[in-house]
């Protein structure tokens, strides 16, 4: 709904945000490019405020719609000041690297650490990943760290953790590590469609972390 989407990015705007994740509208598939284009443009035009940022929000294993190329340009033609980045959820490495090569300056934020490096040695601004609920430091050493001598071998190991974690469904397993290791079950709820994992299998992603990854959280440290 352009605007519900209006709305609720008018409110972000008013009380402070630095800016707004914009999915393209998904419920109807194999729409055209100058109809998303359209889609954002009423957006912008019906909130019409200097202070709105937008990232563009690309997850087509997700929404099924995706936000080509020549859009993010157009769209950053028209609206330099308003449309400053995207997170790149596709997956796809050679997707990132093309925005990163065609839109020096965009704000590109892959949406896995996996590729957190890569996209720095481009020009990238970092990651927005939901693992970084379990391992912002690790991730974050990276980001200070990725014109070190050490880059690449910190960068294969959150790599490596990312993917240990995949293995799980990843919110469930989030949500089991933050209520282990807070000492709280309550964490480990999830709402439908998800399901928490089961307790063997929660017991063993914990146990798998933490031998192989040497994972852990110390949520007294961080208190």
């Amino acid at each position: 709904s352009t605007a519900d989407a209006a709305i609720l990015t008018q409110h972000a705007v008013d009380i402070g945000c630095g800016g707004v994740l914009m999915l393209p509208p998904f419920y109807y598939k194999g729409v055209t490019e100058e109809g998303l284009f359209r889609y954002f443009a009423d957006v912008i035009d019906e909130v019409d405020d200097d202070r709105l940022r937008i990232y563009l929000y690309h997850i087509p294993p997700v929404a099924q719609v995706g936000i080509p190329l020549p859009l993010i340009g157009r769209l950053r033609k028209e609206f330099p000041e308003i449309v400053v980045g995207l997170k790149d959820s596709s997956g796809d490495w050679s997707n990132t690297k093309a925005i990163l090569e065609a839109y020096p300056g965009f704000e590109v934020f892959p949406g896995s650490e996996t590729f957190l490096l890569d996209g720095l040695r481009l020009g990238g601004a970092g990651c927005i990943s939901a693992t970084a609920n379990v391992s912002a430091r690790a991730i974050r050493d990276v980001f200070d760290n990725w014109q070190g001598p050490d880059a690449d071998s910190k960068q294969a190991g959150i790599t490596a953790l990312r993917k240990a974690m995949q293995a799980y469904p990843m919110i469930p397993v989030l949500k089991a590590l933050i209520a282990h290791y807070r000492k709280d079950p309550a964490w480990a709820k999830v709402r439908p469609p998800f399901m928490p994992l089961g307790k063997v299998e929660a017991e063993r992603a914990i146990q798998t972390l933490a031998e192989a990854h040497g994972f852990t959280l110390d949520f007294a440290e961080a208190a």
